[in-house]
């Protein structure tokens, strides 16, 4: 009996070991909004819908985990209920890693989005703005 419980686990350990070696991406950055950090709520979804959300702190910081190799829509949500769009590529890679993505919330559409990575194959772009406001 004892035999077989060993070799059930010697069997199954590589599976085991590559299903938690997955590599995964550590992302963290600051939100700003008209140049101050931003209190906001952050969604990711990759191209295949899966969703992952993030809220900033009271200093604008976040930080997610994240798959490699995949395109991400970023919906960043403000206290006021302004929406900013974002895409964001993270880098294939098999290794665990971190990637620092900071946000400036422009007042309008018309301004552009503001990238700051610390590394180069981190790309935010598509900046567009929507607010859902009562009108008065």
């Amino acid at each position: 009996m004892i035999a077989r419980i060993v070799t059930l686990c010697m069997l199954a350990a590589p599976y085991l070991l590559a299903w938690q070696l997955e590599p995964t991406v550590l992302l963290r950055g600051v939100v700003r909004y008209k140049g101050a950090p931003a209190n906001v709520e952050l969604l990711f979804r990759d191209e295949s819908g899966k969703a992952v959300r993030a809220k900033s702190a009271a200093d604008g910081s976040y930080q997610t985990v994240l798959a490699p190799g995949r395109t991400y829509s970023i919906t960043i949500t403000t206290d006021n209920l302004e929406r900013f769009t974002y895409t964001l590529t993270i880098p294939p890679s098999n290794k665990f890693s971190e990637l620092t993505q900071d946000f400036s919330l422009a007042e309008t559409v018309a301004e552009s989005a503001t990238s700051r990575a610390k590394s180069s194959s981190v790309h935010a772009t598509s900046q567009t703005k929507k607010s859902k406001r009562k009108k008065r």
